[in-house]
């Protein structure tokens, strides 16, 4: 899946000679944690959010240090982070050389960016230009999608009980002679052992998504290494 397949087209932008209030009211307005500030040419310079302008003077929310920790900061960092709590333009307080993306990337690919950067939205550029916005809303509507349509009709309770054996060993997080699987009119009864309650509920999981599953009954005991393999 492409980030084309699920971006906003078009995106609420500002520029960097903005006031800061006009960022502030405009992400409001919109319901939206971030904002591209683009030129007067309509290219990307940087990206404005709410965390900054976490730390402001008018909320009294500004970094303090004590005045001993001063002096292990250098006056440059100290000026810095003066200018972004009381600067009143748009450019004073955004993030410069922000995280962008194309319509053909992989979706995969932007939400190893979202998790690397810790950040919710990602403007997607055309030419240099800003052309939409993919966020983490957009993946979560993407997600709803696929398990609406998963597979709901019955299935044959061979194919089911396959489909999951199948499912854990493409995984290979788990050694297939360990547990049992039996499906009965589309229930399924897992028995075995393992040695780490994460795997057996990573097993549950997998029955859980296999198309034609009603129902799942977890006996899967979780057992040291030392008996599970006597």
């Amino acid at each position: 899946m492409k980030v084309a397949d699920v971006m906003s087209l078009g995106a609420a932008t500002v520029r960097p000679d903005a006031p800061v209030l006009e960022a502030a009211q405009t992400m409001l307005k919109f319901n939206i944690s971030g904002l591209p500030v683009v030129d007067s040419d309509g290219r990307l310079v940087g990206m404005v959010t709410e965390g900054d302008l976490m730390r402001r003077w008018e909320t009294d929310t500004e970094r303090r240090r004590s005045r001993w920790l001063t002096f292990f900061v250098d006056a440059g960092t100290l000026a810095e982070e003066y200018v972004h709590s009381h600067g009143r333009k748009v450019d004073e307080v955004m993030t410069r050389n922000p995280v962008s993306a194309t319509g053909d990337m992989p979706l995969a690919d932007v939400v190893g960016l979202m998790e690397q950067h810790k950040i919710k939205r990602i403007p997607v550029l055309r030419d240099g230009k800003v052309a939409g916005i993919v966020s983490r809303a957009n993946i979560l509507r993407v997600l709803a999608r696929q398990l609406e349509d998963l597979p709901q009709a019955p299935q044959d309770d061979l194919k089911v009980r396959q489909n999951i054996l199948d499912e854990i060993a493409r995984q290979g997080w788990l050694p297939g002679d360990t547990i049992n699987v039996t499906v009965r009119d589309g229930n399924v009864e897992l028995d075995g052992f393992v040695r780490d309650d994460r795997l057996r509920d990573a097993v549950r999981v997998a029955a859980e998504n296999a198309p034609g599953v009603k129902s799942v009954t977890n006996n899967i005991q979780t057992v040291p290494v030392s008996l599970a393999w006597m």
